[in-house]
């Protein structure tokens, strides 16, 4: 998927709160594969720096971890923890999205938000 890296980082607050807010969510970031914000947008004070850098690790360590066990490139990575879960997906172009869940907020869910956001990003 081709996307305006431009427009995507002038306007891209605007769709993740959106998108946040549609689905219930915690937050959103938008990172590139180094690990630099491009967009982000949290109900909650969170260091979007700190994020977007794990993301991207996050993103690249499996992605070799998939590349060497010959399984194919990733769809989404989502990790769920104590306090929550944290969805990611590889948009291409080097660039690497999460999406934030609290406690208590279903996988199921959390997978059919990222198909909602795939879309929207698409039309974007």
């Amino acid at each position: 998927m081709s996307m305006d890296i431009g427009k995507l980082t002038n306007e891209g607050t605007e769709l993740l709160k959106n998108f946040v807010d549609k689905m219930g969510l915690e937050g959103a970031i938008i990172a590139t594969s180094e690990g630099l914000e491009m967009a982000s947008y949290f109900t909650t004070d969170k260091d979007a720096d700190i994020i977007a850098a794990d993301t991207a690790t996050l993103l690249s360590v499996l992605t070799g971890a998939l590349e060497n066990a010959d399984r194919g490139n990733l769809s989404e990575m989502i990790i769920s923890a104590d306090n929550g879960s944290i969805a990611i997906k590889d948009l291409g172009d080097d660039i690497a999205f999460a999406a934030l869940a609290s406690k208590g907020y279903k996988m199921g869910a959390l997978v059919v938000a990222l198909k909602v956001f795939m879309k929207e990003i698409q039309a974007f």
